[in-house]
């Protein structure tokens, strides 16, 4: 165990987590009893390691902020847990951890860490993961130089074995599901892409497709509407043209676009995109910025920069806090930044690991 200094006292840091829920990548269902266990009140960092050092790592976080425990994988289990975190979905009893560059899957009790099983069949270039039906889809990238072999791979939930693949466009990244149906942003992989796919997981096929803005890097539901945020395509793109930012905004009752937000500049590239409790949240140059569901228009100031992030990375919103990832040089241990909307650090610890990508809050 590694203590962390804390910079409130504990009644107020508690509070932090008192209506906590599951980030937008859990499906966890709050009526199912969850037994007592080492990891049940709390937060996962998934520290994505280095590129090609099989060093990845997910470190856990009391929900008191007075303990940090590094490397839990490797700790409970005696084994490492791959190269290059990318995901992690937490379901009722499982958490699922998309490793990249290994191309598997492992999958570990989500209340103990032990090892369930590594799905290793079917996979290239992973990258995000969601469960319906008793299936698991995992978005795949396929080879670098082939720009028609992405695809969806689905798996039994419950013997792991590979069941088929969903062949869609360029470069699938992040993958969620409601109402049963799959939404899936085609971000592009290792070029630019500008669609959302809607798949019926009944016939595992493509039923609908809609252009959007270049590059989706972030999908969410709110209110029976599909928001993307597109980043658009960065100055250093060769061959093709640099292109602003955009939010769309999806009317899921007849898949139709009903707002399309676009930045002003065409070196506007947003990220981050969050919702929590009907506000939207994103970032752009190292500011963070908010507005209404309900708004026409981007917000024109900024609720605050970051002054203090070296090397922005990871990025979550929960119960009124910004928890942020500082991936610092990218071969050292980062930094876990926890702000108010003033802007104000709460909390600041080192994330037990290299790059910190995400976070994943357990109760």
């Amino acid at each position: 165990m590694k203590r962390i200094s804390k910079l409130l006292t504990m009644a107020v840091i508690s509070g932090l987590f008192l209506n906590s829920c599951s980030s937008d990548d859990d499906v966890v269902d709050p009526e199912i009893e969850q037994p007592e266990s080492t990891y049940a009140d709390g937060l996962f960092v998934l520290n994505e390691g280095g590129f090609g050092n099989n060093n990845s790592s997910i470190s856990y976080i009391d929900n008191d902020f007075s303990n940090l425990e590094s490397d839990i994988f490797s700790t409970v289990n005696g084994s490492s847990l791959g190269d290059t975190g990318q995901s992690l979905t937490l379901d009722d009893n499982y958490a699922y951890i998309v490793m990249n560059v290994s191309n598997i899957v492992q999958i570990v009790d989500r209340y103990t860490f032990e090892h369930i099983h590594t799905i290793e069949e079917g996979l290239s270039n992973p990258r995000y993961l969601t469960l319906v039906d008793e299936k698991i889809y995992v978005t795949n990238w396929g080879d670098a130089s082939n720009d028609t072999d992405d695809y969806i791979a689905i798996y039994n939930a419950s013997t792991y074995e590979s069941t088929g693949t969903i062949s869609v466009g360029e470069g699938p990244e992040k993958i969620i599901n409601d109402n049963n149906k799959l939404y899936v942003a085609l971000q592009g992989g290792y070029n630019y892409n500008n669609k959302i796919v809607i798949i019926d997981p009944i016939s595992n096929t493509v039923e609908v497709s809609i252009e959007i803005g270049d590059s989706p890097n972030a999908i969410e539901i709110s209110d029976g509407f599909l928001w993307v945020m597109s980043g658009g395509v960065p100055g250093y793109a060769q061959g093709v043209g640099e292109t602003a930012g955009s939010i769309s905004k999806i009317d899921l009752s007849n898949n139709e676009i009903t707002e399309e937000l676009i930045f002003p500049n065409t070196t506007d590239h947003p990220s981050n995109f969050e919702i929590e409790d009907d506000t939207i949240y994103y970032t752009l140059n190292g500011s963070v910025y908010s507005m209404e569901e309900s708004a026409t228009e981007l917000p024109e100031e900024s609720l605050f920069t970051f002054t203090d992030i070296t090397s922005f990375y990871g990025f979550e919103i929960e119960d009124g806090y910004l928890y942020t990832g500082d991936a610092g040089d990218y071969s050292s241990n980062g930094v876990v930044r926890i702000y108010n909307f003033e802007g104000e650090i709460i909390s600041q610890f080192d994330s037990g690991g290299v790059s910190p990508n995400g976070f994943y809050f357990t109760d």
